[in-house]
């Protein structure tokens, strides 16, 4: 076959090719992002001029021009996959200072990325920068010249962080100095020639989306326009001048802060008027892209102190974009949260110190926006009727939107509500058990009320009980958690399934030992606050899919991970050792890092009850006996039958310490193909899951399972 560039076929004479179809690399799984879409591309229509595709990496190049390899990178070009000149980063300001970086961004599209200059968060996240856009230099689009154009891209959130011109619409594309479609930044409209014919061609645009749009210019008839595959406007005359190419311009109005921050992701031309035929080929090609209305994913947070560190230490941000990239949302690094406050009225989501209600006591007393979510009226009255307390109210008023954040938009958009809470009420008498299971039922089902959502709409995640001032409390939490989660119709989820390998917040760590000494211990230190957003986010995305929350992506691949390993047997092997069986999630070995080798967080009672417990015989040593097997040795000797001893991993508030916990070996498991997770959001995802926490003490057996 004789081609001169790939779309390009070589031409034997006038009018007859010698290539009769069009040869492609576009066809290739590679450049769709997944194996489901296998065209037609772009280059299946003859005669292709150009064609930019920041779909997937094979599409994007560095400064030096050599094909990008990771996700996350800085993106210097978009080749044109037709042979022709790349398109380039546009900036207005040329001034001092390095302009926003072109990034190259997976997942913006289901399994399709693009490209766009993220930058620091103005009002919500992401936010692009208000001064990039991409450029063509040299590119016809005059009216006395037959053409045609695609363009995908997508909006994550409206114009925002440029005050002065945050309200005016934004340019989609500009060709010669002339916007030939606006884009509306407050409302909903998108508009051809908005100079001068200010054709209407939708009134739909959303806050969030993705859309397909195809340009046609036919010399003395006239544009004609295709939005997602329909035809919204015919033969409009086109106020360009007439001549040579110009400078062509994506997402920006060529003026200061003129970027209309949008994310790019395909384009494509020929320098001739498609055929009805071809345009049908064409609109075919945008089924590669998930087009109209997106979603965004965000969380709810609520709770005391380490609620406040979850969310400002940036791990609730690290949850919601992990949640994100499961669920294939346009914007999902958003958080619903606020610190407690005095205004009139209280509006916050969180405040230190204050359990759910007053059946435990609260740091400090009711009064000035103090007190406790829910109210318990001391009459002996089920849990179910109770009202909500000062910070119930707070919580409400905060979502009401009253003072326009959140917004309507943004309640719409959480996908869980997040409740990193569990110290406070860890100090109540385990006979106060009941009381705190339906307090935590009643004030998950008031909240899902003040935001319109049923149980089965919106998830509720708690974390396993953290370490902190009461064994049984914390026993009784962890039981009680456990209890309503084992409950479908409660649509609880535990989000970090192990909390005690962590050290307080603040404690000098030896991360060669896993020893620390000091801190705060009753705050968990930030970093390991972050650890459990990363763990977190695995059990949010399969909550938030089976809540019907997904947007572009609706299941999750086969061998991504998901609470980490579990127990599911012990064995008295003798009165000191035990052999604990185990189970993986998505690992397939036991590890025994640090502190973990001498026996940390394993504990076993010798007769008694969470109630009123017998003896706590800790562990001196555990080692790995097979993949699915370990051998733990007690302290002492167990005294009592076998059926009257309970293992604990660990027990009450034993801390077992940063790095300290058995883990799977899920770090040296190959990520599915397409979810690699590791490499689009970052190392950190990359890591091995540790063994769950014990809710409930699992009896001895005599048997070896």
């Amino acid at each position: 076959m004789l081609f001169a560039a790939n779309g390009r076929p070589l031409f034997a004479a006038t009018g007859r090719p010698l290539l009769v179809t069009a040869a492609t690399t576009g066809s290739s799984s590679s450049s769709s992002g997944s194996g489901a879409f296998s065209g037609p591309f772009p280059s299946d229509i003859l005669g292709l001029s150009g064609w930019w595709d920041a779909g997937a990496l094979d599409g994007m190049a560095d400064a030096q021009g050599d094909a990008l390899t990771a996700w996350g990178s800085t993106a210097g070009s978009l080749p044109d996959k037709s042979g022709g000149a790349a398109m380039l980063p546009y900036h207005w300001f040329t001034g001092s200072g390095s302009p926003a970086a072109l990034i190259a961004t997976p997942r913006l599209n289901g399994l399709l990325g693009g490209v766009g200059a993220p930058v620091s968060p103005a009002s919500y996240a992401p936010t692009l920068d208000p001064d990039t856009g991409l450029q063509l230099t040299n590119l016809a689009t005059g009216p006395n010249l037959a053409w045609t154009r695609m363009i995908v891209w997508s909006r994550p959130n409206r114009r925002q962080g440029t005050l002065q011109v945050n309200a005016n619409p934004v340019a989609l594309l500009r060709s010669n100095g002339v916007t030939l479609v606006s884009l509306s930044s407050t409302g909903a409209t998108l508009t051809l020639f908005p100079a001068s014919v200010a054709l209407t061609l939708s009134t739909a645009m959303t806050r969030r989306h993705s859309h397909a749009l195809i340009l046609r210019n036919t010399p003395g008839v006239g544009v004609d326009v295709w939005l997602d595959g329909t035809r919204v406007a015919t033969a409009i005359a086109n106020p360009l001048p007439n001549g040579a190419a110009g400078q062509f311009v994506f997402g920006h109005e060529m003026n200061l802060q003129g970027g209309a921050q949008l994310w790019f992701h395909e384009m494509a031309g020929w320098e001739r008027a498609l055929s009805s035929a071809d345009i049908t080929t064409l609109i075919a090609c945008g089924g590669r892209w998930t087009l109209g209305t997106r979603r965004g994913s965000s969380l709810l947070v609520m709770g005391q102190s380490n609620a406040g560190y979850f969310w400002l230490s940036g791990a609730a941000q690290i949850m919601a974009n992990g949640l994100s990239w499961y669920l294939g949302t346009l914007a999902g690094n958003i958080i619903v949260a606020a610190s407690g406050s005095f205004i009139n009225p209280p509006r916050y989501t969180q405040i230190s110190g204050h359990p759910i209600s007053n059946s435990t006591q609260p740091l400090f007393p009711p009064g000035a926006g103090n007190g406790t979510f829910l109210v318990n009226p001391g009459d002996g009255s089920d849990p179910s009727t109770w009202a909500l307390g000062p910070d119930g109210l707070a919580v409400q008023a905060y979502l009401s939107g009253a003072a326009m954040v959140p917004t309507a938009e943004d309640i719409a958009d959480i996908a869980a509500i997040v409740w990193p809470w569990t110290e406070q009420d860890s100090t109540a008498p385990y006979t106060q058990k009941a009381l705190y299971t339906g307090s935590v039922k009643q004030l998950a089902a008031l909240t899902r009320g003040m935001l319109g959502r049923s149980a089965a709409r919106l998830p509720l995640l708690m974390w396993n009980a953290i370490p902190y001032e009461t064994d049984t409390g914390v026993q009784m939490v962890r039981e009680s958690v456990a209890d309503i989660a084992a409950d479908s119709t409660q649509n609880l989820s535990v989000f970090a399934a192990q909390t005690a390998d962590s050290i307080p917040l603040n404690a000098t760590y030896d991360a060669v030992n896993g020893t620390w000494s000091g801190g705060d211990p009753e705050h968990r230190d930030e970093t390991d606050e972050i650890a459990f957003g990363h763990r977190g986010a695995h059990v949010a995305a399969r909550a938030a899919l089976a809540a019907g929350l997904g947007d572009t992506l609706t299941a999750i691949a086969s061998g991504m991970p998901l609470a980490g390993p579990g127990i599911a047997h012990a064995y008295r092997q003798s009165s000191t050792e035990i052999v604990v069986t185990v189970v993986h999630d998505q690992g397939s070995d036991i590890r025994l890092p640090l502190q973990a080798a001498n026996g940390a967080g394993w504990a076993a009672m010798d007769g008694g009850t969470v109630a009123a417990p017998g003896t706590i015989i800790a562990a001196i040593a555990a080692a790995r006996i097979d993949a699915t097997h370990l051998l733990v040795t007690l302290a002492s000797t167990i005294t009592s039958p076998s059926p009257d001893v309970q293992l604990f991993y660990p027990w009450g508030s034993t801390q077992m310490g940063r790095g300290d916990a058995v883990t799977d070996n899920f770090s040296s498991i190959g990520w599915p193909a397409g979810w690699d997770m590791g490499g689009d959001l970052g190392a950190a995802w990359t890591t091995d899951f540790p063994l769950q926490a014990t809710s409930y003490g699992i009896p001895l057996s005599d048997s070896t399972g």
